[in-house]
């Protein structure tokens, strides 16, 4: 069984990613799984890293908190919908501000010039987009893709890591809402 720690980064909780986060959670936990759930929308924190690396800005509680949880899981799990390429704002000003140095990386003088901390750690990224997914492919091999595995996860140390697209969200009707929903628990269920 794993530890499990589960990021719901959509800034609606009445949202189908807040339901995917639900589901993978529910699945997770019947799997015997040890599961943390942090909904980014509800977390009081300021998403702007001010003064960058240089001036680091003192944690709220709740990024002290995400920042132990992420120490603590051995599974990563990010549920998002990929707007403009990218994560929302908040969800992205939360990967600012955990993610500092010392908890993702550590910066070195010499080569290698980074040291990943989260060696150790798989990661899934969950996430959801209006258009089909073969917009995405053409779109450079999937930009929001490349972005949270290469320049995000992997540079942590996170691997595997890998993906659960759900695509042609405003055609996706009940019936395939809801087998994705069943998808998303039996990947909770076996802790991927």
């Amino acid at each position: 069984m794993r530890r499990v720690l589960v990021i719901d980064g959509h800034p609606d909780a009445g949202s189908y990613c807040a339901a995917l986060a639900h589901a993978y959670v529910e699945g997770a936990r019947a799997g015997g799984h040890e599961v943390r759930l942090l909904c980014v929308r509800d977390m009081r924190f300021d998403p702007v890293l001010h003064g960058g690396f240089t001036h680091p800005q003192t944690l709220e509680p709740d990024l002290v908190d995400a920042r132990d949880a992420v120490r603590w899981c051995e599974h990563f799990v990010i549920v998002t919908p990929c707007w403009w390429w990218h994560v929302p704002a908040l969800l992205k000003g939360f990967i600012d501000r955990v993610f500092l140095p010392g908890v993702g990386v550590e910066y070195l003088k010499r080569p290698p010039y980074i040291r990943k901390l989260l060696k150790g750690r798989s990661a899934r990224v969950i996430y959801t987009q209006n258009s089909p997914q073969a917009v995405a492919l053409l779109a450079r091999e999937d930009l929001f893709w490349r972005n949270m595995r290469r320049a995000f996860l992997r540079h942590c140390g996170f691997r595997p890591v890998r993906r659960t697209l759900l695509a042609n969200m405003q055609s996706a009707n009940r019936k395939r809402r809801e087998r994705w929903l069943r998808k998303v628990r039996e990947l909770g269920l076996a802790g991927r």
